[in-house]
């Protein structure tokens, strides 16, 4: 195994040898009860850690006081003894509090006051935390620490990965320099860069075994489950609290602002619990999941997301079937069908499927007594066509993060240009149906396209002047960070998609007992990362807290699968014939 660069920790090899041969020594009854106590011990741990964050959330938190009644109203001070306990349970299961951090993901709207005015969301609390008890226990212990790695041994674990990742990180934030509002580009910095990639490196040290793996992955579906499960909740009892959209349509939003970002979570989770049900497990569990994957489907279709419901998924559900298939024959066959099917389907609902996905969300407006229908995928053309002008403008370094509104509109709702008095005081009017804005800024361009200039038409853009980003994950990376974080960001998707094949290439070579559950996970994670790629044409699905972080969860679960599976570096230029 020395051969095959496996990065493991002298300490820990050995620790983990001293087990093998006590195990050994034990009869089989003795390891069955001592395994039975071990997972429920775990689960006791587990659930610890996840009631004692979510009351030290919640107690306080006046965010949440409309759903919440009595735990909001209740003194912060009744949330220190929880807060204390996740301290502790921390310190005692380090990797466990680290493998559960996605369940923290969706509630970064509804931020907890700290100190003062410092308000955090709840991943970022519980990372922090996480951050400071490792630091605390190598300060300690240094290389005695269970979990020390040298630098060597991590720029190993990371591989190429750390210098697109390292370049990513660098351009964001040099891309600072360029905000027209610094403070929401270091705060942007803040929650969906350095934070995401710091717990990419607190992942690739503390987790280094198949339970941690599958904890981790548990724990990234388990967060899109309890989504979806407040999405039943809010459509069957809170139906009326839900308001129109822009479309004017009632989609359920749960703990976000658009339905649209519930289908996202979804993208990044509902494909773990898919390729559990194609993997090779106990049909008992397979069938378990299964049911637990009917929600998404349900919560997912009353989101109103095409882009999730109608491409996202169904494409991310093929990419893992066909990869799930070991036979090639089968394979080979399924293709065609699927094919044929698929023309077969499109050339009898073509105008129905063309309806759905173009026509499908239409706003209404008045302009000169005439009602007019628009389109929101015709808007998102004139939004990408917005974006190009503005990266033409400044395409090396962008405008730096969560600052696309300050260049996109000058209407006076703009709350990156405008305070609130000025809006009060100085309100947008309307002639001929058309937003008619106050004195233009007089430093920056408005870039959004209200009128076409070609065909004079309406393109609906004024109905929705507070965008936040220009629904493409590409573009939106290259008007915030520039064209190196842009290549930085290609980098590691090229690296991502170039490690999942040679990672299926090798476990099909290599006999080991662990081959098909790690199979099984490269899969989920390819499969994830597919679908929230595919959405992330029409829609922001990276550069969100949660989105950020689901995407480089994905990229740590990868690169902990090849750890686990022991595949060299090598193996990445090696010819698929050696």
């Amino acid at each position: 195994m020395s051969s095959q660069h496996i990065s493991l920790s002298h300490s820990d090899a050995q620790s983990r040898a001293q087990d093998m041969n006590e195990q050994t020594q034990l009869s089989p009854t003795v390891l069955l009860l001592q395994g039975t106590k071990s997972r429920w011990h775990d689960r006791l741990i587990e659930g610890a850690l996840i009631i004692s964050m979510a009351l030290y959330y919640l107690i306080g938190n006046g965010n949440y006081k409309p759903h919440l009644g009595f735990l909001a109203s209740l003194h912060p001070l009744f949330a220190l003894p929880f807060f204390i306990l996740f301290l502790c349970l921390c310190w005692y299961r380090l990797p466990f509090a680290v493998a559960l951090l996605p369940l923290t993901l969706p509630y970064y709207l509804l931020q907890k006051t700290v100190v003062g005015h410092a308000n955090f969301s709840l991943v970022e609390i519980t990372l922090w935390l996480c951050l400071a008890i490792a630091s605390i226990q190598w300060l300690l212990q240094r290389k005695k620490w269970r979990f020390h790695v040298s630098w060597s041994i991590m720029r190993e674990r990371s591989g190429p990965f750390l210098w697109a990742a390292g370049i990513f990180c660098l351009f964001a934030l040099l891309s600072i320099s360029q905000a027209y509002q610094p403070s929401n580009a270091e705060r942007a910095v803040r929650e969906e860069v350095i934070g995401p990639l710091l717990y990419l490196l607190l992942v690739l040290i503390c987790l280094r075994t198949r339970q941690d793996l599958l904890r981790l992955l548990s724990a990234l579906f388990g967060t899109g489950l309890f989504i979806v499960i407040l999405g039943i909740i809010q459509y069957f009892f809170f139906k009326n609290s839900i308001g129109p959209d822009a479309s004017n349509l009632q989609r359920i939003t749960t703990v976000y602002g658009s339905a649209n970002n519930i289908a996202l979570l979804i993208d990044y989770t509902l494909p773990i619990g898919i390729a559990f049900i194609l993997g090779s497990v106990s049909w008992r569990a397979r069938l378990l999941v299964g049911l637990l994957c009917l929600p998404f489907l349900f919560v997912l279709l009353q989101s109103d997301s095409r882009g999730g419901a109608l491409v996202a998924i169904p494409v991310a559900s093929l990419f893992v079937l066909a990869f799930s298939i070991r036979n090639r024959k089968v394979l080979l066959f399924g293709s065609l069908a699927c094919a044929i099917i698929g023309i077969g389907v499109v050339s009898l609902y073509h105008d129905r499927i063309y309806q759905s996905i173009v026509t499908g969300h239409e706003s209404q407006h008045t302009i000169n007594n005439v009602v007019v229908n628009q389109s929101t995928a015709a808007k998102r053309l004139y939004l990408w066509e917005s974006a190009w002008h503005m990266i033409q403008d400044s395409p090396w370094l962008g405008y730096g993060m969560d600052n696309w509104l300050c260049h996109y509109s000058n209407d006076w709702t703009n709350e990156c240009l405008y305070t609130k008095y000025q809006q009060e005081h100085h309100p947008a009017t309307i002639v001929n149906g058309l937003y008619q804005p106050g004195p233009t800024h007089p430093k920056i361009p408005a870039y959004w396209i209200i009128i076409d200039p070609q065909t004079g038409a309406f393109t609906g853009l004024s109905d929705e002047p507070n965008l936040s980003h220009p629904h493409n994950i590409f573009l939106h990376v290259w008007v915030s960070i520039g064209v190196f974080g842009l290549c930085a960001f290609v980098a590691v998707l090229i690296l991502f998609y170039w490690l999942f094949a040679r990672l299926l290439w090798y476990l099909n070579r290599t006999e080991t007992s662990e081959r098909s559950y790690l199979r099984w996970a490269t899969i989920a994670v390819g499969g994830a990362m597919v679908a929230g790629l595919v959405q992330g044409q029409v829609d922001s699905a990276f550069l969100e807290q949660d989105l950020s972080f689901c995407f480089w969860t994905l990229v740590a679960s990868l690169l902990l699968v090849r750890l686990l599976a022991g595949m060299p570096w090598r193996v990445l230029i090696s010819n698929a014939s050696n």
